[in-house]
């Protein structure tokens, strides 16, 4: 999964995922991924709707979300899937 930082309104800097369609109906479906919006490192067994909960990676208290959440957060930049031309 690709990483970008973003500026917030309040002027913080988030990192957030850069995904295809297709992978990430792959990760929701066989996985349950989470991302830190602090250190924007990918994070294993965490629920979809996860909200805020502590990066073992960054020490940051609340800074992993279920990668389900951050979509319906509108924080993920979804790439089209690549198409295969024959």
């Amino acid at each position: 999964m690709q990483r970008k930082q973003i500026k917030m309104k309040s002027g913080r800097l988030r990192h957030i995922p850069v995904i295809s369609e297709a992978e990430f109906r792959h990760l929701t479906f066989n996985e349950n991924p989470g991302f830190c919006l602090d250190c924007g490192i990918d994070v294993e067994g965490v629920e979809p709707d996860a909200r805020r909960y502590r990066c073992e990676a960054c020490d940051s208290p609340n800074g992993v979300y279920g990668l389900e959440e951050l979509l319906l957060m509108n924080l993920i930049e979804m790439t089209p899937d690549a198409v295969e031309v024959r």
